[in-house]
């Protein structure tokens, strides 16, 4: 998939090794001295419009404002970041709501602070012409079907549609597998994939994972408890969320830094997929309790539906799962 293959300077601290590798220091309780609360922060993929609230913070420095020094670690090539964090390798890591509920069933233990997504990015993309009307039909359709294999949503659509009746293949990352068959269908993050598509003029048709109920929240700020302290957490969220209302209104302004970070994807592929992200974040619930928040009645039906898939065998109350920390209601 999409790599970066060098780094520049963007203002932003960006290290190259896996946060279990890092030399910095863990997080220290807030008051102890004045120099700023270290943290490593580690990502599950590399610079993408999909953080780029989280680099708007970091390059207006507002997490330098909060009196944080974060340390933003891209995607470790092949680590876990959800056993990365419960091991307290990394302050703060980014993963799946679906994954922390995977984990507790191993007996790991996350908490949700912060999810970028309201609504998820998972989709299936199929070329535009002669295209299904609607998820179920694709999944039940012809041709090839490119998926990662393991997710908890595909195991989630074999539950309520049944077992696809299309081919399934490897899921690669790339997209010429897809260019080279008109009827392919591939599983795709709505940022990525199509907004590729998007700069190379190829028509495709995109069906979110949520059409099918399944609409789990998805790059989410995720902590071991106890890890980072709360006042910290507070500071690191209120800055990710003004980091964020930054990022929606000017992506423009951040994207070519983060273009810079991440060459594999052009500037005019990281604008193309900040649009089609936006409608998954400026929601009416965002509006109303502001960016980043999560609903608890959410958390109890994704539970509740990979109990139903056979994912997860117990569903936890959302209280022990997930927090709310510094969201304020505000317009992106």
């Amino acid at each position: 998939m999409r790599i970066a293959s060098s780094i520049v300077s963007l203002a932003v601290v960006v290290s190259l090794a896996a946060c279990g590798d890092s030399a910095k220091p863990a997080a220290s309780p807030a008051g102890e001295s004045s120099a700023p609360v270290a943290l490593r922060f580690q990502l599950n993929w590399v610079p993408e419009p999909e953080f780029g609230g989280f680099y708007a913070a970091q390059a207006d420095g507002l997490y330098r404002d909060a009196g944080l020094a974060v340390e933003i670690i891209k995607d470790p090539g092949g680590g876990s970041v959800p056993q990365l964090v419960a091991r307290g390798a990394c302050d703060l890591g980014v993963v799946s709501g679906d994954q922390i509920l995977q984990l507790r069933e191993q007996g790991g233990e996350l908490v949700a602070v912060y999810s970028v997504f309201d609504h998820t990015p998972y989709g299936v993309m199929v070329h535009a012409k002669d295209a299904p009307e609607s998820l179920e039909a694709v999944w039940k359709g012809r041709g090839n079907l490119a998926l990662e294999s393991g997710l908890p949503i595909w195991k989630y659509l074999a539950s309520r549609y049944g077992p696809t009746t299309r081919t399934v293949v490897p899921y690669g990352g790339g997209t010429a597998t897809f260019l080279a068959d008109p009827k392919a269908a591939s599983q795709c993050f709505i940022t990525a994939e199509p907004a590729t598509m998007d700069v190379q003029q190829v028509p495709v048709k995109v069906f979110s994972a949520s059409e099918s109920g399944y609409d789990p929240y998805t790059v989410v700020v995720a902590v071991k408890p106890g890890q980072v302290p709360d006042p910290v957490l507070q500071k690191f969220c209120v800055a990710s969320q003004e980091g964020w209302k930054r990022y929606l209104a000017s992506p423009a302004k951040y994207n070519p830094a983060i273009a810079a970070l991440n060459p594999a994807m052009s500037l005019e592929a990281m604008n193309a997929a900040a649009e089609r992200m936006r409608p998954l974040l400026d929601t009416p619930w965002t509006r109303a309790n502001g960016l980043g928040s999560m609903d608890p009645a959410r958390w109890k039906a994704m539970s509740d539906m990979l109990l139903q898939a056979g994912v997860i065998k117990s569903t936890p109350e959302p209280a022990s799962i997930m927090r709310t920390m510094g969201a304020t209601p505000t317009k992106p």
